[in-house]
């Protein structure tokens, strides 16, 4: 009798240099050249930007990523909210380069890990710059700037944007950036947002999902290819929880669901928007483009076609 053949083990993945939860390693697989990130508030859309530019630092010498904040324009708390986040980024960062004999500088390095408001100054200013110099003469760069297309139309680079749902020229920037993709190969896009609270927002149609489509609970995420044939990959609070992300109560801290903290939300539309990921009309238009684009993918093949050639008075 010939001996039993022994399993073949299987050899563990190493662990992530910054680790990440379940659908935040999901995303960072991904090879597609554009990713747009649909993930509910609190889920970190930031944090994970952060971790796919230092990876794209380090995997090539001299990169340059341009990360477009919104926070450099959406007030003084959502400011120091990236600033903190920056601040906690730089130093994880620096531990990494410098386990791998690199070195990791920024523009301001002599405030980051002291001076916050000092460095919320910086953010405002858009002269955040973290450089990983990979020998004496060779560093790859992250540059942090505000949703500026005057800005943004200079810097040729992997681009990164954060809140593109509230930038208030999304379209404008978007007209400065999108020829970087048609004029290199190997740059990548990932830009994240929530839904934002206008329909008349440009990325509201670039992120609206077809018409009916449903997304099960899943910790990894959903993909979906929205109404402007993009691919997005959606994270609501359900699949936070299922990741192992918590939902606290504001007033007792005790853990609750999903639904019972929406019971708790004073104003019912913006926790659909911002933590189900709900497209909702807004406004003032008299039809919103939610209604308009629904309207169109259900009556496909529907109607031969309507011609208005006077106008009727009744």
């Amino acid at each position: 009798m010939a001996p039993k053949k022994k399993p073949h083990a299987t050899k563990a993945r190493p662990a992530p240099l910054i680790p990440g939860r379940l659908y935040q390693d999901e995303s960072f697989r991904v090879v597609l050249r554009r990713l747009f990130f649909l993930w509910a508030r609190q889920q970190g859309k930031s944090y994970e930007l952060a971790r796919q530019s230092f990876n794209r630092m380090m995997k090539t010498p001299g990169r340059l990523v341009t990360f477009i904040s919104a926070s450099v324009v959406l007030g003084s708390e959502l400011l120091r909210k990236d600033a903190v986040l920056w601040q906690t980024m730089i130093a994880r960062l620096r531990a990494l380069a410098a386990a791998r004999e690199m070195m990791l500088t920024t523009t301001a390095d002599e405030i980051i890990d002291s001076d916050l408001d000092a460095l919320m100054d910086i953010f405002e200013h858009s002269k955040l710059e973290v450089r990983l110099w990979h020998d004496r003469t060779t560093c790859s760069r992250t540059r942090v700037i505000a949703p500026n297309p005057d800005t943004a139309v200079s810097w040729t680079a992997d681009i990164f944007g954060d809140e593109v749902g509230r930038w208030p020229n999304a379209q404008g920037v978007f007209e400065a950036v999108v020829p970087f993709m048609r004029s290199n190969p190997d740059l990548i896009m990932r830009l994240a947002t929530t839904p934002p609270p206008d329909d008349k927002h440009y990325t509201f149609e670039l992120f609206q999902p077809p018409p009916n489509l449903e997304f099960p609970v899943n910790p990894r995420g959903n993909f979906y290819r929205s109404m402007s044939g993009l691919m997005v990959h959606r994270v609501d609070i359900d699949d936070g929880i299922a990741a192992g992300v918590p939902v606290y109560h504001p007033d007792t801290g005790a853990e609750i669901t999903p639904d019972e903290d929406r019971a708790l939300a004073f104003d019912k539309s913006a926790w659909d928007r911002n933590n189900r990921l709900k497209f909702l009309a807004g406004g003032t238009a008299a039809v919103s483009m939610a209604s308009l684009a629904r309207a169109m993918e259900q009556g496909k093949s529907q109607c031969l076609g309507i011609n208005i050639s006077e106008e009727v008075v009744v």
